[in-house]
């Protein structure tokens, strides 16, 4: 070859080797264009923060968009939405990719009416950098929710009401329209609050009652309809319940004693209480409430002795109302009598019944107690009944016509003990016994609800 030639051929290699570089340089100038214009992504449909899906127009599509993306794993997390907002029934779906969606094992959409999905998709795309073009790992989290469907938002425990308020039956969404029944009590309703709110109001208020609610039907504003009925209940406020203290009939009451009236539960109109309370006789004193649910009285002077003492509270729905709602349903009163100015004092080791008069020793008798075994019980009681004569048996006893009887402990009684002929000493079943004359002095001296003491 000419050097001629020589020079030819090496100019043609080295315009192949210019076009060559040139053609490398262009396409690492198209590579680095479509990896900074037109990155690689995982796309996610719907979008993040979309809401309202229709799940029967829409299904949840995963796939790589442009050149340089690839998928690795998704996780698909459901929560079902509740009436009131909050999300339960968290799960992991379980399914494939098939053609850029994502079905459930069984080849259907995972996506359902009333619920939130959280997608999480990892992979790689290609990014540039100094050292070129390299695969970077990628995960990518995003949240939807499908469409609302209207719900009645109803306590686990059923609806409350109050007498003279309405039924509140709140939505979820807004409502233009719904049907309901009420079991065993005539009602009416009302849209209110755009459709957020129904209000439904009784024909007649009976306290404590509990009525079985079916809702079956509801349309709202976006046109979906109530997927199934809802059962719940309406219960109307129980009834306030007063007790007194001390009960009507008592007998032996302190003089001091500071009557009350306790509630079922605590009350709302506190200072309306005080004005619907009576006190006879009509004496000084001042109300107040140691507790929420109970009112007390306190006389500025101390009862009469053997004084009957009436508390009358009256009732109704404008009167007294407890917190959930209910009220009395009609006047109550009790009458207590306080205890007299005599006392009765019982000493084992003495042997001894003593009488007091405002505190002062008025008489004293030898009397005969329990043996031991069926020992007199000591403490404190009140003479509670009396009678003149009654017949006692126990075990291995039986006494006719014993007179003079004062009862204060079930069959322990004060008597007159008409078969002994000595006292001052243990003799007795566990009574009290008293010679036959001296029982009938104390027993005339003796009213009911007098105190009396036994002690050793």
């Amino acid at each position: 070859m000419t050097a001629p030639q020589v020079g030819k051929l090496a100019s043609r290699i080295k315009l192949v080797i210019i076009i060559a570089g040139a053609v490398a340089a262009l396409a690492v100038l198209a590579t680095l264009a479509l990896v900074v214009v037109l990155p690689p992504r995982i796309s996610v449909s719907p979008g993040d923060g979309s809401s309202e899906i229709m799940p029967d127009d829409s299904e949840l599509e995963i796939s790589t968009s442009r050149w340089g993306a690839s998928l690795a794993t998704v996780a698909v997390k459901e929560a079902k939405i509740a009436p009131d907002g909050t999300r339960e029934s968290e799960r992991l779906l379980s399914g494939h990719l098939t053609d850029g969606r994502f079905v459930l094992e069984d080849g259907s959409s995972p996506l359902v009416a009333d619920a939130e999905y959280t997608i999480t998709v990892s992979g790689t795309v290609k990014e540039f950098g100094i050292s070129g073009v390299t695969d970077t790992p990628v995960e990518q989290t995003l949240t939807f929710t499908t469409v609302t469907t209207p719900m009645p938002i109803t306590p686990k425990d059923g609806l409350k009401v109050k007498y003279g308020e309405d039924v509140i039956l709140e939505w979820n969404i807004p409502i233009s329209d719904f049907e309901y029944s009420l079991e065993g009590i005539q009602s009416t309703s009302r849209l209110e609050d755009g459709g957020r709110v129904a209000h439904i109001s009784l024909a007649k208020f009976e306290q404590g009652q509990a009525y079985p609610l079916k809702v079956t039907g509801a349309t709202s504003s976006n046109g979906r309809e109530l997927k199934a009925p809802v059962v719940s209940t309406v219960t109307t406020a129980p009834p306030l319940q007063p007790v007194f203290e001390p009960a009507d009939g008592t007998s032996g009451v302190s003089t001091e004693a500071a009557p009350a009236i306790v509630f079922s539960e605590p009350v709302s109109n506190q200072d309306l209480a005080r004005t619907l309370v009576s006190v006879e006789p009509k004496v000084d004193g001042t109300f107040s409430w140691p507790a929420p649910n109970r009112l007390e009285f306190k006389p500025t002077a101390a009862w009469d002795h053997l004084q009957d003492v009436t508390i009358t509270l009256k009732g109704g729905p404008a009167g007294v109302r407890g917190v959930s709602g209910g009220f009395i349903e009609a006047d109550s009163a009790a009458t207590f009598t306080t205890a007299p100015a005599k006392s009765i004092d019982v000493s084992i080791s003495e042997q001894r019944v003593t009488l007091y008069e405002n505190g002062v020793a008025v008489d004293s008798f030898l009397c005969s107690t329990g043996n031991s075994g069926t020992d007199t019980p000591m403490g404190d009681y009140t003479i509670y009944a009396k009678m003149p004569a009654i017949d006692m048996r126990g075990p291995g006893y039986f006494a006719p016509k014993v007179p003079w009887v004062m009862v204060f402990k079930g069959d322990y009684t004060m008597h007159g003990n008409y078969w002994a002929t000595a006292f001052g000493q243990r003799s007795s079943h566990g009574c009290v016994g008293l010679p036959v004359d001296t029982a009938k002095r104390v027993y005339d001296w003796t009213p009911i609800g007098t105190s009396i003491h036994i002690h050793e």
